[in-house]
Parts: structure tokens; C-alpha cells; sequence
């Protein structure tokens, strides 16, 4: 009798898997493995050793799959923490390093204290929107400190749109300078894209906290110490998250 063979090429197809996830699931897998086992040649069959080294990739991907589902939850504690963290800095006086920021509303922007280890030389402080185009320029005094207060407009006037714009402090004798946001976090804003903390109606990520000040006069020493102590904890695990 003659026995035709049947084409290994026949089996399943399944869709590509996206690159950020597992190259297929485990029941993609399985049905692979019977189609294979269904469609090789009766007078070659896939060899023992084979057989082997595509159940140690199931289980492979079986714990692959069990391992990507125990990160996802461990992400969301984490970030539901530092939500939680962050909140005690909402009413306290804080500076942020100036960079980018996002402008969410149509007021103005908080102060934007500048310092320098040397007095600085013709430096100006520049705002660009998220295409890189300058959109105002403002000429910042020569010394080694200086506050600077922009109106949220750019070059002709017009108050600029919500969105995401960078600010950077220049000087012509290459001083080190330093430029930073002064104001009260009024609140943490969550969103898909990660937590951002409002200072009036601009928004700046809480990696970029640099100094926290105390709460108000009626509250304790105690609760004073305790809340400070978890912000930091907070912004710390974030910029570590962001490295």
C-alpha cells in the first residue's frame, strides 16, 4: 500500500503577536503543537528529543505568561502607593527643576527663581512648545539670582495653548545656572500617561521636586515630619522608575 505524505506546511497560522507581549499564548501553543502532531509524516516523525524541546518551550511560556501577569499587579500596587504618597504634598510650597512642563490651563504660570555659581552675563530664559519652536524669550539680569515671572504668553502677546513646552536659562559667559519653579502644589493629577503635580496651571512631574516645604503653622511637628518623610519616599522611587 502506498502511503501518501502529508506537507508539514499545512499547519495552523496565527497572527503575529504584538512586540511587546509573549510570542503567543499558551493555548496558541497547544494548538500548534496538535496540528503539528496531526500533520507530520507518518514515515518521518518529529524525534523524541524534539518532541522534548517544544514542551520545555511551553512551559517556558506558560511561566512567561504567569511572570508578565505577577509584574502587571506589582506595577499597579507600586503606583497606587506613590499616588497615595504624593498627596501629602498637595498644599505645601515646593521648587521644581525647570524643563519640561505641561500648561494646563490659561493663568499664569508660577515664579521661576533663577541662580548661578557665577554672576551670570547676558542670560535669557527660552520656552519652546513641543516642536521645538521658541516661542518667547526673556532676558533674565545679570547677577547670580534673580526671579523671573512669565505671563504665560509668547513673543506677540497671544496666551499660548494648553500642551507640553521646555524652558531652559542660557547665559553668554557659560555660567552654571540654575532655574527653578516656585509655588504650591495644588493638586496630583493622574492620568494613563503617569502622575504629574499642578503648581497653578502649569504641570510638572514629581521626579522634578527638588526642595518640599513645611505645611502650615497648626499643624504638628509630628504629622509634619511623617507627611514630609513619605513625600520624599515618593518622589525618590519615581525618578529611580524614570531612570
Amino acid at each position: 500500500m502506498t502511503v501518501t505524505s502529508i506537507s508539514q506546511s499545512s499547519s495552523t497560522s496565527t497572527p503575529a503577536a504584538p512586540a511587546n507581549q509573549l510570542a503567543g499564548t499558551q493555548d496558541e501553543f497547544l494548538k500548534l503543537f496538535m496540528s503539528q502532531l496531526q500533520n507530520q509524516d507518518p514515515l518521518d516523525p518529529q524525534s523524541n528529543s524534539d518532541m522534548v524541546a517544544q514542551l520545555a518551550q511551553f512551559t517556558q511560556v506558560e511561566q512567561g505568561a504567569t511572570t508578565n501577569t505577577d509584574l502587571s499587579s506589582l506595577v499597579a500596587a507600586q503606583t497606587s502607593n506613590s499616588n497615595a504618597s504624593l498627596s501629602s504634598l498637595v498644599g505645601r510650597d515646593c521648587n521644581a527643576k525647570a524643563g519640561d512642563f505641561t500648561i494646563n490651563g490659561t493663568g499664569t504660570p508660577p515664579p521661576l527663581s533663577i541662580t548661578s555659581t557665577s554672576a551670570t552675563k547676558n542670560a535669557q530664559v527660552t520656552i519652546t512648545d513641543s516642536n521645538g519652536k521658541t516661542i518667547r524669550q526673556i532676558a533674565v539680569p545679570n547677577g547670580t539670582s534673580s526671579m523671573i515671572q512669565w505671563d504665560g504668553r509668547d513673543s506677540s502677546g497671544n496666551v499660548v495653548p494648553p500642551g507640553s513646552y521646555h524652558i531652559a536659562v542660557t547665559s553668554a559667559n557659560n555660567a552654571a545656572v540654575t532655574a527653578q519653579w516656585q509655588g504650591k502644589i495644588d493638586s496630583v493629577e493622574l492620568s494613563a500617561s503617569g502622575s504629574s503635580l499642578r503648581m497653578g496651571d502649569i504641570l510638572v512631574a514629581p521626579s522634578s521636586i527638588s526642595t518640599i516645604g513645611a505645611t502650615d503653622s497648626t499643624s504638628s511637628t509630628t504629622s509634619t515630619t511623617t507627611a514630609t518623610t513619605s513625600a520624599i519616599t515618593a518622589v525618590k522611587a519615581l525618578q529611580g522608575a524614570s531612570k
